[in-house]
């Protein structure tokens, strides 16, 4: 037909009605199929509509029928289009339907009376959106919506509706599915059965979203943002969020949307500063002068501020090295343009109190730097102020508040941070000024000092994530370095006067007795004792110092593995042994004697002959490994012939790794390692934890990493550390002669001064006598569920006390223990009974970040009063002993306990349940199982079996007073809530 003009009216054109919208094909359908035609009539209808069609030219009807389709801009068109259906043969029963925008009056009678009843038919909205859903009916508040009507029908042009048979269509079902075909983009395709807020926001991000929301009409628009925000959908704070959400969209500013509700939140949020008023005004105009009220601006942010928090959960989660980026929105990046936008407004002190912006986190970085730098005092003399010291642990806690601060990104830095409290609360105890022994020292070094070395090379390693930490960092490492350079030359003096002697270092592990002492009593076969005793795996890390075993220590405990104190032979508190090296502290020297059991200078081959000919073996097969036998061949992880001897239980095996000593020798040391970092220690530690093996870590001389070092130019050095001693000794160092000096006439003269060397610059050295060269640490550890040699001893967590990062280990108040030396603490405030519960509720966080709880001073023990009663004067700091016992006292004397002891199945003297909670209070809270039971008078055997007892005593009203930790391998008690719930101190222990 030649009708089919698409040149539009001129304008005026008609009675001044709307003008018509362009006609889906299911709109003409069903024009047409609600037409009845008689015979005779006419089976030509009119349809009011745009005049523009694209679509088919024949649309199928029922019954067989068909209509077609053709247009008409003007009445002359009409016309001709008339004339040309009546020159066709369509077939009888086939209709012909006209699209055109022409008013009836416009036709005249004439036109009008050769169509179908003389008129032009509307398109009927509603009747038309119930044919494209398939519905039978409509929901009332669907047909109240007035706009929906068209826009439902105009959008079926490019979705397809799913059809719903036999049902009544409702609102949020037709409304849901219009809004996510009208506003998804090609990059975001909406979900229409989840169009919540998070849904939205991240559709907001999506490039083409502001496109797509500004080509909707006015009406639409606003009609699928008042639904979509319609509080009876979403809830309250929702309706307000997107209230606000598509005001921003309203103004032009929607590709914004995310970041401005980060800026809200800065503004309107519970954190916002005072004096943001102007700031606030500004961001106001970003919503296009929409009036929101305040509740609506912070519920805004604060939404806002969830979703980001879970795109960053969602990037922290799933980042890897194989796929370091992930598909949608970036959080970084949403944040950086709040900053951006928050600055503009001058807002800068609102963004810096934010938990989410980046200058928020900036901002506490740059506290935490002025604090720490604060702690550190000008004298290094002095220790820090506890007022310093608490105002550093809350710039701390408040920083570990920010969210960026979890990120990977940011994990390094704040485990730098967290070494460096720890450092501080070291400098806050009293200062040791000389060592009676060698072996005390040594002891000492393993039990705190390697801690603070370790903590050490944390700060050292430098970090730029603010500018003002590197600074921070480096004057707190001068002042750990003061200390650490005054107990070096204390050890030196101890050391050098010990080794003149000749005699034995006194009660002291030395290097050539190690194999005597520790390997022999789990190697040697006995015709009673040995059945079922494990077969060892000595691993022997070339170099190691203390710092190196307390970190791989942590990180076996977390892999299942229970640690022992392997010294059967002397008496006293179990520990973590150390022992002396052999001098000068040098490999041949050293593990030469080690190895061969007396002091002596060898070379490898010589240790494997003489380490496995030892007669203290008794005859039992035992084999040595170095360096080159760890290699295996292509596709096995370790050397053939050590496999083997791994694999065979009969065997006991040794190996030397020398990972840490190699990279002594390169650029830049490694202050923290990690047990896959050491060449075959994963694969060896699982052929250990496969066959069952005791495992025992030692090394054969620690080092010392440079920190800034100064070359001494001497003529006779022999390693980085020591020398002949051919002139007199200078600064910083000593002179060393007698037995234990494996060097010609058992004279050297040694370095103890960390900060100097002989030799080339490198990473670390040793050679010399500084306790971190000296002293050897000693791990041993078996697998959960294995045998556990004979006299062995279980060990608790080895962390030092001042290594919690809880506020009542702050102050400058040691608690003595078997590991560290008794010094009378000064006079500190009595805490009151809320500090004492706000510690006990604090206790099990502290559990995560320790493994140990959080260790209670003595004075807290004797001074926590029952909740409601005021907390008496400062009383004189009682000493351990009278503590632990006035908590004795108090239980003995409460009817409490009387009555959970009388509860018991099996009766249990009260004497046999205060020696362990005795054992625990002197223990920091915290013992082995094994050892619990040991000081209560039991038998190993039966420590599970007590413990159960003594949680069903102490937990009272199922209280967590005495719980299981570390894997159920360890006892914590609570001693605050144990003195609450068992009411000490008050008037006969009755609970009221």
């Amino acid at each position: 037909m030649s009708t089919n003009s698409t040149t539009a009216p001129p304008p005026g054109h008609g009675t001044g009605q709307s003008r018509p919208r362009p006609a889906h094909p299911a709109a003409i359908v069903q024009v047409l199929e609600a037409r009845s035609f008689t015979e005779g009539e006419p089976r030509i209808v009119l349809i009011r509509a745009e005049p523009h069609w694209n679509g088919p030219r024949r649309l199928p009807l029922g019954g067989g029928r068909s209509a077609h389709i053709t247009t008409a801009v003007s009445p002359l068109a009409v016309l001709d289009t008339l004339v040309a259906w009546d020159r066709t043969d369509p077939g009888e029963r086939d209709v012909l339907a006209v699209l055109t925008d022409v008013e009836d009056a416009d036709l005249g009678p004439g036109l009008l009376a050769r169509v179908y009843r003389n008129r032009v038919y509307p398109i009927e909205p509603w009747a038309v959106v119930r044919r494209l859903f398939g519905a039978v009916d409509l929901d009332p508040r669907l047909t109240a919506e007035g706009w929906a009507a068209e826009a439902l029908i105009d959008a079926a042009g490019q979705e397809s509706w799913p059809k719903t048979p036999g049902t009544v269509l409702s609102r949020d079902t037709a409304l849901s599915r219009l809004a996510a075909g009208r506003l998804s983009t090609t990059a975001h395709r909406l979900d229409p059965d989840r169009l919540d807020l998070h849904a939205l926001m991240a559709w907001s991000l999506a490039p083409g979203a502001v496109e797509r929301v500004a080509s909707l009409r006015d009406q639409e628009r606003r009609g699928l943002a008042a639904w979509l925000a319609d509080p009876d959908r979403v809830g309250l704070r929702s309706h307000q969020a997107l209230t606000a959400l598509f005001a921003l969209f309203e103004a032009g500013n929607g590709a914004d949307a995310v970041p401005m509700g980060l800026v809200c939140a800065a503004l309107w949020g519970g954190k916002a500063p005072m004096g943001v008023d102007r700031a606030r005004g500004r961001a106001e105009l970003k919503f296009g002068g929409r009036r929101l009220d305040d509740d609506t601006f912070a519920a805004f942010g604060a939404e806002t501020e969830d979703y980001v928090r879970v795109l960053l959960t969602a990037r922290s989660a799933h980042v890897s090295e194989d796929e370091p980026m992930l598909p949608g929105p970036d959080p970084r990046a949403l944040m950086a343009r709040a900053d951006v936008l928050i600055r503009d407004m001058g807002a800068e002190d609102a963004a810096a109190a934010s938990d989410l912006l980046e200058t928020g986190l900036q901002a506490r970085y740059g506290a935490v730097a002025r604090t720490l730098t604060a702690c550190v005092p000008t004298d290094p003399g002095k220790s820090p102020a506890e007022r310093r010291v608490r105002d550093l642990t809350h710039a701390v806690e408040r920083l570990s508040r920010h969210e960026l601060s979890r990120l990977a990104s940011h994990r390094t830095t704040m485990t730098r941070i967290r070494m460096a409290q720890r450092l501080v609360h070291w400098l806050a105890q009293p200062p040791a000024t000389k060592f009676t022994t060698v072996a005390e020292a040594v002891q000492q070094h393993i039990a705190t000092y390697g801690w603070v070395d370790l903590a050490h090379g944390w700060i050292t390693d430098g970090d730029h994530a603010h500018p003002e930490l590197p600074g921070a960092l480096a004057t707190l490492s001068t002042a750990v370095r003061a200390r650490r350079h005054a107990l070096d030359e204390a050890f030196a003096t101890c050391l050098t006067e010990e080794t003149r002697s000749g005699a034995a270092p006194r009660d002291a592990l030395v290097v050539e007795d190690f194999a005597r002492r520790v390997l022999a009593p789990i190697v040697k076969p006995s015709r009673t004792s040995s059945a079922g005793s494990p077969p060892l795996l000595l691993v022997v890390l070339d170099g190691a110092s203390a710092a190196v075993a307390a970190a791989l220590a942590e990180q076996l405990r977390t892999r299942s593995w229970a640690e022992y104190d392997p010294v059967a032979d002397t008496a006293g508190d179990r520990q973590r042994r150390g022992m002396l090296a052999a001098l000068p502290t040098i490999t041949r020297a050293s593990r030469g004697s080690l190895f061969a059991g007396e002091l002596t200078e060898i070379d490898q081959q010589e240790e494997r002959r003489r380490f496995a000919a030892h007669r203290f073996w008794g005859g039992a097969k035992v084999q040595l490994f170095h360096k080159a036998d760890l290699r295996g061949d292509a596709g096995h992880a370790l050397g053939g012939e050590l496999a083997e001897a791994l694999a065979d239980p009969d065997t006991h095996v040794a190996v030397v790794v020398n990972t840490v000593d190699d990279r002594l020798g390169e650029d830049r040391a490694m202050s923290h390692w990690q047990l896959n970092e050491l060449l075959g220690m994963e694969h060896l530690l699982t052929q250990a934890r496969t066959t069952g093996r005791a495992l025992v870590i030692t090394a054969d001389h620690g080092h010392v990493l440079d920190h800034g070092t100064d070359k001494e130019n001497v003529p006779d050095a022999l390693s980085a550390r020591h020398r002949r001693g051919t002139t007199p000794a200078a600064r910083g160092e000593t002179v060393l002669t007698g037995r234990r000096v494996v060097a010609e006439g058992q004279r050297i003269t040694a370095l103890w001064d960390t900060g100097l060397r002989y030799g080339n610059r490198q990473a670390g050295y040793h050679g010399g006598v500084a306790l971190a060269e000296a002293a050897i640490p000693v791990l041993a550890f078996v697998p959960h569920g294995a045998p556990v040699p004979k006299g062995w001893r279980e060990l608790g967590p080895q962390r030092p006390f001042w290594w919690s990062l809880k506020e009542d280990t702050v102050p400058g108040v040691p608690v003595p223990s078997a590991q560290t030396p008794a010094i009378t603490p000064p006079t500190r405030r009595t805490p009151s009974a809320a500090d004492l519960r706000k510690r006990a509720e604090e206790q099990q966080a502290a559990e995560h970040e320790t493994g140990q709880g959080v260790l209670m001073s003595f004075e807290d023990i004797s001074t926590v009063e029952p909740t409601g009663t005021a907390a008496p004067p400062p009383q004189p700091a009682l000493a351990p002993a009278s503590a632990a016992e006035q908590l004795i006292e108090g239980l003995r004397a409460s009817d409490i306990m009387s009555a959970q002891l009388g509860s018991l199945p099996r009766p249990e003297e009260f004497d046999t349940v205060a020696k362990a909670v005795r054992a625990l209070v002197d223990a920091h809270g915290i013992l082995p199982v094994t050892a619990v039971a040991e000081q209560a008078g039991k038998r190993a055997t039966r420590a599970a079996g007590f413990a159960a007892t003594l949680q069903r005593v102490l937990n009272y009203d199922q209280a967590e007073i005495l719980t299981l930790t570390d894997n159920g391998r360890s006892l914590r008690l609570d001693v605050p809530l144990l003195r609450r719930q068992f009411r000490i101190g008050t008037t006969g222990g009755a609970r009221t």
